[in-house]
C-alpha cells in the first residue's frame, strides 16, 4: 500500500495551512471518493491536529474527536488511529463498554484523541450543563471534530447535540430569554469548534453545513479527490460499466367476491410486498442468479495455486423476510442441483418471524453476526444475502457481482453499488451488476453529482420557516399562552413533580384539541407532518445561520415536547392477505449496458420546503387496482385504468414547489419540460426504500412520458390559477 498518496498529502497540507490562518473559525468538507484511503487520511489528520500549534506556539485544539455512525468502519478507524498514536493516554476509544460518563471524562481530561460514534455523543448533553457543576468543565477548550461519512452523521438533532455540547457558552442565573438566546447561539458554528467532514457522496445539506461559498457564491468542498480521478488512476473500478437489467412480469388475480374500497397507497404497498415475497418470483430469480454466478462470476479471480475462484457476490434484498426466503431458496437450489462449490451467508439485524418460526442472522449462519464479515472472507462462502446491512462501509475486494432486488435511489444507490468498486490485486477484476428492479438510466443519473465535484448552487431562505409557522397557527391547535408557560418549565435546570404534571397537561391538551375537534384523521395527520417538518427545517436553519427569533425558539421547544403526546391513530387497515394470487411470472431481460463515457452533473440544490397542504388519499375498488397493476406489467394496457391509478402521482406533482414556480413564470410548452423532469421523482416518492415494487412506467420511459403527459395540461392550469 502506498501511503500517503498525493491527494492525502495535499489534503493534510492544505487543511493545516488553513488552520494556521483561521484557527477554529471554519469548518471543512473533504470530498474523497471510495478507494481514496479515507480511513488512513482521517487517522493521519487526527494525529497531526494533536500537535498543531499557532504562530505563538499555542495548541490550536485541545481535543480531537473522531465520530462515525458505522460500526464496521468505526473499528477500522479506531485501529488506524491507534497505529499512528501509540502513546498511552493519547487515544481513548469509546467501545461498547464505555458509558457517556466515560466519554465526558475523556473530554475533560488530557486525552488528546477520542474516538466515538455519533450515537454516543449526544448523551454528553445530560452531563455537561450549568458550566460544569454537574459534569466536567469544557469551557475554554477548543475542539476538532472529524466526522466520517458526513452525509449520514449530520442529520438534525445529532449535529445540534454536538454543537451544543462543545459550545463555550456557560449558563448562570439567566431568565428564560437569556437561555433561549444561548440555545440559538449554541446551535450554529461555534468559535471554539472546527468540524472536518469526510464523505464521497455529499448531500445538499452537508455541502451547506460544512462548505464556504466560492467567488461565484456556490458551496464546494475544501478538498476533492473525485470518483473520476480514482477510476482513472486505477484505485477503484467503474461499477456501471457492466450492468444488466430485468423486468418482472406477472398476472395478479382477486380471490374474493367482495370489491372493497381501500386506500390505493396501502393496497400498493401490500401488493408490492406480496409480489416481492412470492415463492415463484423468488424461485425464478434464484435460478437466474446462481446460473449467472456459475457461468460468469466463478470464472473471475482464479487463484493460480489452488485453481479455485475467489470471486464473491452480494444479493441485495428489500426486507429481512426477503433475505431469509432467498437464503432458503438459494440453499434449496444448491442442494437439489448438487452444487458443491457455492455456499451462502445471510446478513440482517434483529429477529424476523416467518410462518411461526423465528430467524436471526446468527441462527441461520451458525455463528455470531459479529463474525459474518470475517467468515464471508474465507474460501468457504461465495454469496452474501443482505437486507439493509453491509450496503455501506463494507470493504470486501473479492466482491465481483451484485444482484439487486431493492429500489435504490440517490446516495443510497451510489453507496450500495460502490461495494463492488474495490480493486483486488493482482487480479483484473470486472464488476458485474444484475438489477431486477431499477432502471440503468436512473442509476446512472444518481452517480452524476458525485463523478467529479459536487457543487451546491443555492441556499436556504429563512423566510420559509415563517411560512411554516403561519400554517401551524392556521390550525388553531397550539395555544400561545401554553407555549410561554411550558417554556418556563422546560428551561428549568431541575423539574419537580408539579412541573412534570404541568408539562403533561400541555401535551394532553394538544392531543385533545387535535383529535376531539372537527379535523378529519387525514387533517390530523397533515398537522403532525407539518409540526415535524417545522422542527426539521428549524434545526437545519439554526446550523447554517444565526437566526435569532425567541418566539420561534419557544415554539420549537414546545412542539418537540408535545410531539411525544400526539397520537392521531391510523386509517382503517384492510388486510389483503389471502385475497390475492399472482401467476405467470416471467423475468424478462431488458438490457445490457457497457457505457464507458460517464456524464458529470455536479450542480445540486437544496430542496425547497414542500407544500404541506395534503389531499384526501385516493381510494379505489380493489378490482381497479389489480387491473392497473396487470396493465403496468404487460397485460391489456388500458389508458383509463392507468389514469385512475396515477391520480396520486398527479397530486404529488401539484405539490411540487419547483413546478409551482415554473407554472407561474412560464408558458404551457416550457412548463411541460419541467414537468417531464419531475415525473421520476413523483413516481419514486411514494415507494418505500425497504419495499421492492417495480413499476412499468419507471422501466419504460417512452410509455411513462406518454401516460403522465395526460396530466401535464391539467397540472399546469391548476398551478397557474393557484
Amino acid at each position: 500500500m502506498i501511503f500517503p498518496r498525493y491527494h492525502q498529502l495535499d489534503a493534510i497540507r492544505k487543511i493545516l495551512a488553513d488552520l494556521k490562518i483561521n484557527h477554529t473559525s471554519q469548518n471543512y468538507l473533504i470530498e474523497h471518493s471510495a478507494g481514496s484511503g479515507k480511513t488512513n487520511t482521517i487517522a493521519w489528520l487526527a494525529s497531526r491536529l494533536v500537535s498543531l500549534h499557532d504562530d505563538e506556539n499555542n495548541n490550536i485544539f485541545d481535543n480531537i474527536i473522531v465520530m462515525t455512525d458505522r460500526v464496521v468502519v468505526d473499528r477500522q478507524l479506531q485501529n488506524a488511529i491507534l497505529r499512528l498514536k501509540e502513546a498511552a493516554g493519547v487515544v481513548k476509544v469509546m467501545d461498547d463498554k464505555c458509558t457517556s460518563a466515560d466519554l465526558a471524562a475523556a473530554l475533560s481530561s488530557n486525552t488528546k484523541i477520542v474516538v466515538t460514534t455519533i450515537q454516543k455523543f449526544p448523551y454528553v448533553l445530560d452531563i455537561i450543563k450549568d458550566n460544569g457543576s454537574n459534569g466536567p468543565i469544557l469551557k475554554g477548550k477548543k475542539f476538532a471534530v472529524i466526522i466520517d461519512e458526513a452525509h449520514s452523521s449530520t442529520a438534525g438533532k445529532n449535529m445540534l447535540a454536538v454543537s451544543q455540547t462543545l459550545s463555550e457558552s456557560g449558563e448562570s442565573d439567566e431568565d428564560v430569554q437569556d437561555i433561549l438566546t444561548n440555545q440559538i447561539q449554541k446551535s450554529g458554528k461555534q468559535p471554539n469548534v472546527s468540524m472536518f467532514a469526510f464523505t464521497a457522496t455529499p448531500k445538499e445539506t452537508t455541502l451547506r453545513l460544512f462548505c464556504r461559498p466560492d467567488k461565484n457564491g456556490d458551496y464546494v468542498a475544501f478538498h476533492l479527490y473525485s470518483m473520476k480521478q480514482a477510476i482513472e488512476e486505477g484505485f477503484i473500478l467503474d461499477v456501471l460499466a457492466n450492468y444488466t437489467t430485468y423486468k418482472t412480469i406477472y398476472k395478479l388475480n382477486k380471490n374474493i367476491v367482495d370489491d372493497p374500497t381501500i386506500p390505493a397507497n396501502d393496497a400498493k404497498r401490500q401488493i408490492a410486498r406480496y409480489i416481492d415475497l412470492h415463492d415463484d418470483n423468488i424461485t425464478q430469480r434464484t435460478k437466474i442468479i446462481i446460473e449467472h454466478f456459475i457461468q460468469n462470476v466463478q470464472k473471475e479471480l482464479i487463484n493460480k495455486n489452488t485453481n479455485m475462484s475467489e470471486a464473491k457476490a452480494m444479493v441485495v434484498t428489500a426486507s429481512r423476510q426477503a433475505a431469509v426466503k432467498y437464503k432458503q431458496a438459494f440453499d434449496k437450489y444448491i442442494r437439489e442441483h448438487r452444487i458443491n462449490n457455492i455456499k451462502t451467508l445471510v446478513a440482517f439485524s434483529g429477529t424476523v418471524t416467518i410462518d411461526g418460526h423465528d430467524y436471526t442472522e446468527a441462527s441461520i449462519n451458525g455463528f455470531s453476526e459479529e463474525n459474518t464479515a470475517k467468515e464471508f472472507d474465507q474460501p468457504t462462502y461465495q454469496i452474501l444475502i443482505v437486507a439493509n446491512k453491509y450496503q455501506v462501509g463494507f470493504d470486501q475486494p473479492k466482491l465481483v457481482a451484485m444482484y439487486i432486488m431493492k429500489k435504490l435511489h440517490g446516495v443510497n444507490a451510489v453507496q450500495t453499488l460502490s461495494r463492488l468498486n474495490r480493486v483486488y490485486y493482482p487480479y483484473k477484476k470486472i464488476p458485474v451488476v444484475i438489477d431486477f428492479v431499477n432502471d440503468y438510466k436512473d442509476i446512472e443519473k444518481d452517480f452524476r453529482p458525485f463523478y467529479t465535484a459536487t457543487i451546491l448552487a443555492n441556499t436556504i431562505n429563512p423566510q420559509t420557516i415563517y411560512r411554516l409557522n403561519e400554517k401551524i397557527d392556521g390550525y388553531y391547535i397550539l395555544d400561545p399562552l401554553d407555549i410561554d408557560n411550558a417554556n418556563q418549565i422546560l428551561l428549568k435546570g431541575q423539574k419537580n413533580f408539579r412541573d412534570k404534571q404541568h408539562l403533561a397537561f400541555y401535551g394532553q391538551k394538544v392531543q385533545s384539541a387535535l383529535t376531539k375537534g372537527n379535523l378529519s384523521v387525514t387533517d390530523q395527520k397533515d398537522f403532525v407532518k407539518l409540526l415535524r417538518h417545522f422542527c426539521r427545517y428549524y434545526e437545519f436553519l439554526l446550523q447554517i445561520s444565526m437566526l435569532e427569533d425567541l418566539e420561534l425558539q419557544k415554539k420549537y421547544n414546545f412542539i418537540v415536547y408535545v410531539l411525544n403526546y400526539i397520537d392521531v391513530g391510523d386509517d382503517v387497515y384492510y388486510d389483503l392477505t389471502g385475497k390475492l394470487s399472482a401467476t405467470d411470472f416471467i423475468q424478462e431481460n431488458t438490457g445490457h449496458y457497457e457505457v464507458k463515457h460517464k456524464i458529470s452533473d455536479p450542480i445540486v440544490k437544496l430542496p425547497v420546503v414542500e407544500d404541506t397542504s395534503f389531499t384526501e388519499p385516493t381510494k379505489k375498488r380493489l378490482s381497479e387496482i389489480i387491473e392497473e397493476i396487470n396493465s403496468k406489467t404487460g397485460a391489456n394496457f388500458d389508458k383509463d385504468v392507468v389514469t385512475k391509478s396515477l391520480m396520486q402521482v398527479k397530486d404529488i406533482m401539484l405539490k411540487n414547489q419547483d413546478l409551482k414556480e415554473s407554472a407561474k413564470n412560464n408558458s404551457a410548452t416550457d412548463f411541460e419540460l419541467a414537468y417531464n423532469e419531475k415525473t421520476d421523482d413523483a413516481l419514486i416518492k411514494g415507494i418505500s426504500q425497504n419495499k421492492t415494487f417495480f413499476t412499468y412506467l419507471l422501466n419504460t420511459p417512452e410509455v411513462k412520458k406518454e401516460v403522465l403527459g395526460i396530466f401535464a395540461a391539467e397540472v399546469y392550469k391548476a398551478l397557474k390559477e393557484s
